[in-house]
């Protein structure tokens, strides 16, 4: 499952995009990083990704902005976003959680709360994207059935 994860790291700090980075990688996720939300959402919409790490404070676009963007969008909402602060205060965390974000880690990073938390909100999304697909696969189901049913029984009956 790790190996397959595709996770975007958005800070616009470099030193704490390596660190991030370097982290995952170590755990066989393949990462890509953005230095803004504007350069996220670039990426977001153009790659396919399994979760995003997406720090509070940065300049033009801070991260409740992106968050808010993401998940006011059909196509990218279903994105787990961790968000990353190193501003310890409830209200920020409270705030997140309200406009979707799945989790929230504070700076600097312990590896071993990043990586339980990386992999659990990985997992949740891959667990969501088989129940989407099983659903997707019921409605079909259904559809077919019902175009079945209407070959043989006729709408206008004598």
């Amino acid at each position: 499952m790790l190996e397959q994860s595709h996770v975007l790291v958005v800070d616009d700090n470099e030193a704490n995009r390596d660190v991030l980075s370097r982290r995952l990688m170590r755990q066989g996720i393949r990462t890509s990083t953005a230095e803004n939300g504007r350069r996220a959402l670039e990426q977001v919409r153009s790659a396919a990704f399994d979760l995003i790490l997406l720090d509070v404070m940065m300049p033009e676009m801070n991260g409740y902005q992106v968050l808010e963007r993401l998940k006011a969008d059909p196509a990218l909402r279903h994105i787990p976003v961790i968000m990353i602060s190193a501003v310890d205060d409830i209200d920020s965390v409270v705030r997140c959680i309200e406009l979707g974000a799945e989790d929230y880690l504070f700076k600097p990073f312990n590896p071993v709360l990043l990586k339980a938390r990386v992999e659990a909100s990985l997992e949740k999304k891959f667990l969501r994207d088989k129940e989407r697909a099983y659903l997707k696969a019921v409605k079909q189901e259904l559809e077919l059935g019902r175009r079945t049913q209407a070959d043989f029984f006729p709408v206008e009956l004598p």
